[in-house]
């Protein structure tokens, strides 16, 4: 070999050296930023914390750990402040892992389910938008059950949780005010809860094919079922309806005390 392809392939094996060695350097310095920066969420000092990490992503930017826990210390910095600007700067970080980490099922799963409770958050930090991030909340949950590697409990917990939701707003938003001022539901309000009514039967109704022993959808399918009862005029419908009610508390009852039986 000649000298200069000698001292070209000295000179590529060196920095092939340097680039591997640059490489490791940066991941145990990640790591250790990580291990600060746990110290610091650890202690309440979500700013710190947030910092830590931030540093730990820019020399590592592939580690899953220094994502998820960037976005949990801004998170945990919102549940503080409830300011607007770091929910969103929250949903963002939780963003990135989804796109970052399209095989890491667990990762995702995690990210989609915080990414929904900031979004129900800022429902209520800004009035003005409750509706938009309301909607969102319930189409970031969605997702994680339809996930590809979502397991049948997974996806029971999102259809109850949607479910519930969707009952939550009929009863306290809609029906509860005229129930207490013992006044009658105006037209438009029960147009409202019809729909809200169909929405909660249906999502209810696939957790339970999901998991048929899933006690807690029975329970808020009869809450719905009541609430349907206030909008029915028909008086066959309303006693096939309270049927449902007796239906849905009995196999609640019913699995409740199996799950007790079991569990002594």
């Amino acid at each position: 070999m000649d000298k200069r392809k000698f001292f070209l392939l000295m000179t590529a094996m060196m920095a092939a050296v340097t680039l591997t060695s640059g490489c490791v350097i940066n991941k145990l310095r990640a790591k250790a930023s990580l291990n600060d920066g746990a110290r610091e969420f650890n202690k309440g000092r979500y700013e710190a914390a947030q910092e830590k990490f931030e540093f730990a992503l820019k020399l590592s930017p592939e580690l899953a750990n220094a994502q998820l826990f960037y976005a949990r210390a801004i998170n945990s910095r919102f549940d503080q402040e409830l300011n607007e600007d770091l929910g969103l700067k929250a949903i963002e970080a939780y963003e990135a892992i989804i796109r970052n980490n399209q095989s890491n099922h667990d990762a995702v799963d995690k990210a989609l389910a915080f990414q929904s409770s900031v979004y129900d958050s800022l429902s209520r930090v800004a009035p003005d938008k409750e509706a938009l991030y309301k909607e969102k909340s319930r189409e970031t949950i969605l997702k994680r059950g339809e996930l590809p590697g979502a397991t049948s409990n997974t996806k029971a917990l999102v259809y109850h949780k949607l479910g519930a939701d969707y009952w939550h707003e009929c009863y306290h938003e809609v029906s509860a005010p005229y129930i207490v001022r013992k006044q009658p539901i105006p037209p438009e309000a029960q147009e409202k809860m019809k729909e809200l009514i169909r929405k909660a039967h249906e999502y209810l109704n696939k957790a339970i094919a999901v998991e048929p022993q899933y006690a807690d959808a029975y329970f808020y399918e009869k809450l719905v079922f009541l609430e349907e009862l206030k909008v029915e005029t028909n008086p066959t419908k309303q006693n096939e309806l309270k049927a449902q009610v007796k239906k849905m508390e009995d196999t609640y009852l019913q699995l409740q005390k199996q799950k007790t039986q079991q569990s002594s």
